[in-house]
């Protein structure tokens, strides 16, 4: 539809509509966008952003008086491409008094500032789903011991993630997988194979359990969780990955528009969009996490 109406023109529409939407597309409420490195676009730039990659150099040890054999230098370019993404919705004037304009209108900058970000983190979610290595088995229980795994061979790929980047990595887990671990980091004392007799209450698990949701800390690894992960079946793929194993980037952000110039449709429609892409930069940062996701009854 024409002639658009920009938001300014809409009586308190700026504090109904567009506030609720922006304090639900904080970033702090996206799991899986918060494992990866955002770029953020700004005036001039291309709708695509090239993020460049050096291979790594080699050190030797030298012969005094023999010249130093030099290595050529190329980088590689991971273009990330941005696309639209965008929610309309259509609000009658008829509706708006029957429900009581005011709120309706805050529950509806929710509700598409909501699915944005849905859309946004079942997109990140494929990046996770498309490292090239895995821990963890399709129908097993999650375990403590393939988050250790993951993040060991972090340290121990070909390009290590040294212990200052350790700060950046984190794990993102379906709130099923989350309840297999949450057994095994707080057992209750059922005498299973992975807990104690007598279940455990200390100032670490408290420091733990105060914080439980949405996150949980192994060895300092933040745990995220996310409904929005790759399934396949009755199995997830979550993510064990460090920040700059991907790449977001988000080249316009989210913007409102009001269009109220159908006067005879005795309607207003409201549509949000953001244009953003994403691509992976380093295959070997990075863990596919396979696990049951099966929903628990104890």
């Amino acid at each position: 539809m024409a002639n658009y109406t920009t938001t300014a023109n809409i009586t308190n529409l700026q504090e109904k509509v567009i506030g609720p939407a922006r304090q639900t597309l904080k970033d702090d409420v996206l799991a899986i966008k918060r494992m990866f490195k955002v770029i953020r676009g700004r005036d001039g730039m291309d709708d695509t952003y090239n993020s460049p990659k050096l291979p790594g150099v080699t050190a030797f040890g030298l012969t005094e008086g023999v010249d130093m054999v030099s290595e050529t230098l190329v980088d590689s370019n991971v273009a990330v491409a941005a696309t639209e993404v965008g929610v309309s919705v259509l609000l009658t004037n008829k509706m708006l008094r029957t429900v009581g304009r005011d709120d309706f209108l805050r529950q509806a900058g929710v509700a598409m500032s909501s699915a944005v970000n849905v859309k946004q983190e079942q997109d990140f979610a494929t990046i996770g789903d498309g490292f090239g290595n895995v821990v963890g088995l399709d129908g097993a229980a999650a375990v403590l011991g393939h988050l250790s795994a993951g993040l060991a061979q972090l340290r121990s790929a070909t390009e290590p993630v040294n212990e200052a980047m350790f700060r950046n990595v984190s794990a993102a887990m379906s709130p099923n997988g989350w309840h297999a671990i949450a057994k095994q980091l707080f057992p209750t004392g059922s005498g299973d194979a992975h807990a104690p007799n007598t279940a455990q209450f200390n100032r670490a698990n408290k420091d733990v359990l105060d914080s439980y949701w949405p996150a949980g800390s192994y060895f300092g690894t933040p745990i995220r969780l996310s409904t929005n992960l790759v399934t396949s079946g009755n199995d997830v793929r979550s993510i064990i990955a460090y920040n700059g194993a991907a790449l977001i980037y988000e080249f316009m952000p989210v913007s409102l528009e009001v269009d109220d110039s159908d006067k005879s449709l005795r309607a207003i429609e409201l549509s949000m969009v953001i244009d953003y892409g994403y691509g992976e930069i380093l295959d070997d940062h990075g863990r596919e996490w396979d696990h049951d996701n099966t929903s628990p009854t104890s």
